[in-house]
């Protein structure tokens, strides 16, 4: 199989007329599919809408070997790695969540703290050590430790994030979990976090450089080509090896109160009807969905007391941005843009109708994304270790640029080797 070079997501890709926003630069045919060939199973990319903050934009999503060989000539193996499906450790991992599923995850409401589910987070832990060693291999000098300290009042325990199932809005079974439409990075999110989470979390941040990794992994059936039939999770590849913040804006309340006031009742049903039309099993969850009368920021329990002063930063679409997705991932969710994708409709149609047994693909395709993350936080010592770098995260906390009140800077730069902000 051919393997393609990192292709920046701003290329054209040949596909038939589509009702998202298309990239402007470079009509030459990249893509593995066009309108007179379906895509095939050994697929190395696809096209996804991805969520940018002025609307969707298709954009090339690299995968298989392509997405291994992008993450290698960005410089990102700190950052991510593609989890070997075939790999004996994620086996035992799946094992692990699948044996847990209902008893732990559903039971506490889909996510919780990493204490209500320690099997999982240690058989994670081994995936960690051999996918990032310097950062996580105890022999190297790292250190893995579960969750991401966002909660440490043990009476707040069931506010935690550490783990955390998602099912679509469309499934038949609810889930207060789903796939998040908006790119984002989790430290922005308006998760609860208790006071003085960062230097909890971040402890000796002096010496220490910290990541935050997430393990992703698909518990839904995966299509031909080896992804989710829907909902993908899109990772974005860090800028010049993360030295450099990616461009992005900062949503404020008072932008949501204005977006709201545009939308009337009506159009908001209509909307929800003509989804309910697409997939009838979504009616039960959708119409209740239509009908609250809960604003959006009143559904969540608890929230992040500085999320709506802080804002909600927003990312702007480039066409040097590269993106990639898999089925089994560990990638730094606080130092990478990432959110649900929306697969290209002919791909989907090409695969389910290609398929050795279509009418099993159709009956796969509908049933939507079903997925788990474990969260994680991994530090080391730099300065022990010549050629290992600080994160671009410790580096922006180390510089006093990343507080609990404030968005880290747009297009900001770092100096990774001595772990801080580089000024303008």
């Amino acid at each position: 199989m051919q393997i393609l070079h990192a292709i920046p997501s701003g290329s054209r890709v040949c596909h038939a007329a589509r009702l998202t926003k298309r990239d402007s630069t470079n009509t030459r045919a990249l893509s593995t599919s066009s309108p007179s060939v379906p895509i095939a199973p050994d697929a190395v990319q696809r096209v996804a809408s991805v969520p940018y903050k002025d609307g969707s934009v298709d954009k090339t999503v690299l995968i298989n070997d392509a997405a291994r060989e992008a993450i290698r000539a960005h410089k990102a193996e700190r950052f991510v790695s593609i989890i070997d499906p075939e790999s004996e450790k994620l086996g035992e991992l799946l094992r692990v969540v699948d044996a847990g599923w209902n008893a732990i995850g559903v039971k506490a409401k889909n996510a919780g703290h990493h204490t209500l589910w320690p099997e999982a987070f240690e058989a994670g832990k081994a995936l960690l050590e051999e996918a990032f060693p310097d950062e996580c291999d105890p022999k190297n000098g790292g250190e893995v430790l579960s969750g991401v300290a966002f909660v440490n009042e043990r009476d707040k325990y069931d506010r935690a994030i550490d783990f955390m199932q998602r099912r679509t809005k469309e499934d038949f079974i609810m889930s207060k979990y789903n796939p998040l439409g908006r790119l984002h990075r989790d430290p922005d999110a308006i998760d609860y976090k208790s006071p003085g989470w960062m230097e909890a979390g971040m402890e000796r941040s002096d010496e220490y450089s910290y990541r935050y990794y997430n393990i992703w992994l698909l518990r839904s059936p995966r299509d031909p080509t080896g992804q989710a039939w829907d909902k993908p999770l899109v990772v974005l590849l860090p800028r010049d090896g993360g030295a450099r913040e990616w461009t992005y804006d900062v949503r404020r309340p008072e932008d949501n109160v204005e977006d709201d006031a545009k939308k009337t009742a009506g159009s908001q049903f209509k909307a929800t009807m003509e989804k309910i039309r697409a997939n009838p099993m979504s009616a039960a969850p959708m119409v209740m969905q239509a009908f609250s009368t809960k604003k959006k920021e009143d559904k969540f329990e608890v929230q992040d007391p500085n999320y709506m002063s802080r804002g909600s930063p927003e990312l702007e679409a480039s066409d040097e941005h590269v993106w990639i997705t898999a089925p089994y991932m560990i990638f730094d969710s606080f130092d990478m843009w990432h959110g649900a994708g929306t697969w290209a409709p002919e791909d989907k149609r090409d695969l389910r109708n290609g398929a050795p047994d279509p009418i099993a693909a159709r009956k796969d395709a509908i049933k939507g994304r079903v997925s788990i993350e474990l969260r994680f936080r991994a530090r080391c010592k730099p300065r022990e270790r010549p050629g290992t770098p600080f994160s671009p995260l410790s580096s922006a906390y180390r510089g006093g640029v990343f507080t609990p009140a404030t968005v880290r800077p747009s297009d900001g730069a770092y100096d990774l080797e001595r772990g801080h902000v580089v000024q303008n």
